[in-house]
């Protein structure tokens, strides 16, 4: 016998869906302040649950691993890192292509200092195979948004392959961000200055040393 519409699933309506949102930033909140406290990424639900003032069973129905909670609150540095990326850039600041990548380099390295946790989680051994291939899924997203920037701001020919030699450069960068991270537990400026120096000298390979600057920005 089939279901009738009086059988089927109801959908949580909108306040119901806002609420469960809430919750799980609430969640992922304390995630994030328990791992500040202590030195391993490991976390314990148990403990999360009472730094979010919830009952261990509220917070095991969004999250039923520990693993799922610390995917989760990397996807959400994830999206930070998106916003930044596709942040308008004035026209007027640039002079040479490669203010692209210090601007983002310098947005990027801001953000990691104002939250250690992501630090950790993207720069250091602990956070497992599946935050990096995710790491590495949004290190190709920037990527394209800023080969995008590129070709709004300069006039440069498009192709594929220059769009993933901006995927493959933000890898270079954070690969160098994370070999001062394990040696000091930061990025340290001298290292900073190094991850864009290896980033700009790749992207030299395609988009060559001078591109003109469009007088007005392509829309977009």
């Amino acid at each position: 016998m089939s279901e009738g519409p009086q059988d089927m699933p109801k959908k949580p309506g909108p306040q119901r869906q806002a609420r469960g949102r809430q919750r799980i930033e609430k969640i992922l909140d304390a995630a994030d302040q328990v791992i500040q406290r202590q030195d391993a990424i490991e976390l314990s639900l148990q403990e999360v649950a009472q730094q979010a003032q919830l009952p261990p069973a509220s917070l095991y129905h969004y999250f039923p691993t520990s693993q799922s909670l610390l995917m989760e609150l990397a996807r959400r540095y994830h999206a930070a890192f998106e916003v930044l990326a596709a942040r308008r850039i004035d026209h007027d600041r640039l002079t040479h292509w490669s203010d692209l990548c210090a601007f983002h380099a310098d947005l990027s390295l801001r953000f990691y200092h104002a939250h250690p946790v992501a630090m950790r989680l993207f720069l250091g051994t602990q956070g497992g195979w599946e935050i990096r291939a995710a790491d590495l899924a949004t290190n190709r997203r920037i990527g394209s948004l800023y080969y995008r920037k590129l070709v709004q701001h300069f006039i440069v020919a498009e192709s594929r392959v220059l769009e993933d030699a901006f995927d493959v450069s933000v890898t270079i960068s954070d690969a160098i961000w994370a070999l001062s991270f394990a040696r000091s537990g930061a990025v340290e400026p001298r290292m900073a200055a190094e991850a864009l120096r290896a980033r700009l000298a790749y992207l030299r390979l395609y988009v060559g040393e001078y591109a003109e600057k469009r007088a007005r920005p392509l829309d977009g």
